[in-house]
C-alpha cells in the first residue's frame, strides 16, 4: 500500500466510515512496516483531532495544505514551548488559538488507542485521555418519536401488540432494525408527551426519565427517548450487530466473543416496581437460553426483585448473582465480560464513578458464565420496564461517556 492511499484510509476511518476487513489488514501492515508510518499515522489523527476540534470552537481556519501527506503541528500554530513572554502580547484570538492546542492535545488519546490497537506500540501516556469514538462498538440512544399509547374506558392504558420498536433502526453498529417476537411490543417513552398516564403508587419512573449522575456530579450522556417493555404476557425485543463494527480480535466462527477477547457494556434501567413476586421479569440478554448466555437485569429467580445476573446454559439460569440494589430504583449498569477458553468471567457494577474504571473489588456482581458466543442482545419482559442508553464496546470509558 502507498502512503496517499493509507492517508485516505485514515481519513475515512477517522470520518466514521467503515473499512474492509481488508483494508484494515492493509492499513495495519503500512504501519507495522516502518517506524516512520507509525509516526505519520499518529500525527494524521492528531491533525484531524485538531481541525475538527477547531471547526467546532469557530476559531479561524489556517490555509488548507494540498499535499496528502501529514503536515508538522508547528505549521499550523507554535508549540507551547516556542511561546516567549512577547507572545503574551498577541490579541486574543491568536492567544486562544494558543489555547486551544493546548485543550486539543488532550485528543492525542484518539490515535494512541487506535495505535495501540493496530500496532501494539508501547506508547507511554501521561495525561488523562479521552476515549476515542473507535473503542465505541455498538449504541442505541432509543432516539425515535414516541409511541402514542391510549387509555381505555376504565383509564387502564390499552398495550400495543404491534408497531412499537418493530422496524426502527437508529443508533450505531447494527445490521439490522429492531424485531418484535412476542405478542405485545414494546414501546418508545417520551416524559414531554405522556405525563397523564395511570401511574401505579410504587412505580418510581413517574418522577422523571432515566439519567446517571456519579458522586461527583458527572453527568452521563444521554439522548433521544427511552425503551419500555410491555406488561403480560410479554415482550421480546431484538437486534443484531453489524460485525464490522467490532474488531477482528472479537471474532471467530461462532459469532462475538472469541478467546482472550474482552467487551464492555452499559445501559440505564428502571423496574415499574421491585417486587419480582409472580415471576416478574425484565433483562437484557447477550447469547442464548437455549445454548449458553448472559442476562443482566431483573430476574425471576431472584425473589428478592434486585437487579440480579445469571448464566445461562441449555435452557438453564446457572450461577445466579444478585445485587442488594431493587430493580424498582433507577440505576446505570456497567458490565465487562472477560472471554476465556473455558467458562467466560462477568463483572457488573451499579452506579460506578464515571471518571475512572471501577475495580473488580467494587462490582456488585461476580460470577462465572458458560462458554458462549453472542451477535446481538434482546430485551425481554413481561411486565414494564424502562431501558435506555446502550454501550458496547472496547474499555469503560468506552461505555460511560459523561460531561
Amino acid at each position: 500500500m502507498d502512503d496517499e492511499k493509507a492517508y485516505d484510509l485514515i481519513d475515512a476511518h477517522l470520518d466514521h466510515q467503515t473499512l474492509t476487513d481488508e483494508e484494515s489488514d492493509q492499513l495495519s501492515l503500512w504501519i507495522k512496516s516502518n517506524p516512520d508510518n507509525a509516526d505519520a499515522a499518529f500525527f494524521r489523527v492528531f491533525l484531524h483531532s485538531y481541525l475538527r476540534f477547531r471547526i467546532r470552537t469557530g476559531l479561524p481556519q489556517p490555509t488548507p495544505h494540498h499535499s496528502r501527506s501529514p503536515q508538522p503541528l508547528i505549521d499550523v500554530v507554535p508549540s507551547p514551548a516556542r511561546i516567549t513572554s512577547e507572545d503574551h502580547r498577541l490579541k486574543p484570538t491568536t492567544r486562544l488559538l494558543a489555547a486551544s492546542l493546548i485543550a486539543a492535545s488532550l485528543l492525542i488519546g484518539l490515535s494512541v488507542a487506535s495505535w495501540h490497537w493496530w500496532s501494539n506500540r508501547n506508547l507511554e501516556v501521561i495525561l488523562p485521555l479521552p476515549v476515542p469514538h473507535e473503542d465505541l462498538w455498538a449504541y442505541e440512544g432509543f432516539d425515535y418519536p414516541a409511541t402514542k399509547m391510549t387509555l381505555s374506558d376504565n383509564g387502564e392504558l390499552i398495550w400495543p401488540t404491534t408497531g412499537g420498536m418493530h422496524g426502527l433502526n437508529g443508533g450505531l453498529g447494527w445490521s439490522e432494525p429492531w424485531r418484535e417476537t412476542n405478542s405485545k411490543v414494546a414501546i418508545i417513552f417520551n416524559y414531554d408527551s405522556e405525563q397523564n398516564l395511570p401511574w401505579q403508587t410504587n412505580d418510581m419512573r413517574k418522577f422523571g426519565p432515566l439519567h446517571y449522575t456519579d458522586a461527583n456530579d458527572h453527568h452521563l450522556e444521554t439522548t433521544g427517548n427511552e425503551l419500555r417493555t410491555a406488561t403480560t404476557p410479554r415482550s421480546i425485543t431484538a437486534r443484531r450487530f453489524d460485525f464490522q463494527h467490532f474488531p477482528t480480535s472479537m471474532r471467530d466462527e461462532g459469532g462475538l466473543g472469541s478467546d482472550g477477547s474482552t467487551i464492555w457494556l452499559s445501559f440505564l434501567a428502571q423496574s415499574s416496581h421491585s417486587s419480582a413476586t409472580e415471576n416478574h421479569y425484565s433483562y437484557l440478554v447477550i447469547g442464548s437460553k437455549e445454548i449458553s448466555g448472559l442476562r443482566i437485569g431483573k430476574l425471576g429467580a431472584a425473589p428478592s426483585g434486585n437487579w440480579t445476573a445469571v448464566g445461562l446454559l441449555t435452557g438453564a439460569e446457572v450461577n445466579l448473582k444478585t445485587s442488594v440494589v431493587p430493580s424498582g430504583e433507577m440505576v446505570f449498569l456497567v458490565a465487562r465480560v472477560d472471554f476465556n477458553e473455558g467458562a467466560e468471567d462477568a463483572l457488573v457494577w451499579i452506579n460506578p464513578p464515571l471518571d475512572r474504571e471501577p475495580k473488580p473489588a467494587e462490582a456488585a456482581m461476580h460470577l462465572e458464565v458458560p462458554d458462549f458466543r453472542f451477535d446481538g442482545i434482546a430485551i425481554h419482559a413481561n411486565h414494564s420496564s424502562d431501558f435506555d442508553e446502550i454501550r458496547f464496546g472496547g474499555s469503560f470509558q468506552a461505555v460511560t461517556p459523561w460531561n
